[in-house]
């Protein structure tokens, strides 16, 4: 039986779509935070990973800023936005569901602890979460195997009794990898990479995805 779910915040919980809507390009967003991700992953394959996850954001903002022409003194505001960004639709009632199911709720971000705190804060999700666990804590970046190994550790609950939420497919692979169950949410139409395990379940929203881990055979 599932004891525990883990989520990702950036992109699954919140929505990056912000960060581009300060060109008026909304569709950019999703853009800034995979740059972001993609660095991140290549500092944490060198071992690198002692910067924050706010610095490749910033590279991020720079690099699509350029390559579409935009006005590269928004930076600082598409940054405030990064910081505060919306909730998901729908995600307060899919922790609401899992919490009132006796599931346990913790953030596993790419960001630091209290990075996530307050980003979870402003978009009115923090009340609804147990614990919010940060890359801080290993000075690395997801999918490195170490943060899922903390997050694991800090939860004490064996990994097949643990579930990782996360709307990026890379991540969802790093959690299989360290023998945790996998729950894809979508948010857009996509399709999944045939290179990565398949995750056990999956959903096009937050608040379906919670109810199809509520009535899955774990």
């Amino acid at each position: 039986m599932l004891a525990a779910v883990l989520l990702d915040v950036n992109g699954t919980l919140t929505d990056p779509s912000a960060i581009g809507a300060v060109w008026g390009r909304p569709d950019l967003g999703e853009r800034v935070l995979e740059h972001a991700v993609s660095t991140a992953t290549v500092a944490a394959l060198l071992q690198h990973g002692e910067g924050t996850f706010r610095e490749h954001l910033s590279a991020a903002v720079d690099v699509v800023a350029a390559t579409a022409y935009l006005d590269p003194h928004a930076k600082a505001q598409a940054l405030e936005r990064a910081a505060s960004l919306p909730a998901r639709p729908g995600a307060a009632d899919a922790l609401a569901t899992l919490r009132d199911a006796n599931v346990r709720i913790v953030a596993l971000t790419n960001s630091g602890a209290e990075a996530g705190r307050a980003t979870l804060r402003a978009c009115g999700l923090l009340a609804l979460i147990e614990r919010v666990l940060g890359v801080d804590a290993v000075s690395t970046f997801k999918p490195d195997p170490s943060v899922y190994a903390y997050a694991l550790s800090e939860l004490d609950e064996a990994p097949n009794r643990v579930a990782l939420i996360a709307t990026h497919p890379w991540d969802l692979a790093g959690a299989a990898h360290g023998g945790m169950r996998t729950a894809w949410v979508r948010h857009r139409p996509r399709v999944w990479p045939a290179v990565f395990p398949t995750p056990e379940v999956q959903a096009d929203t937050l608040a379906d995805l919670a109810n199809v881990i509520l009535a899955y055979r774990w």
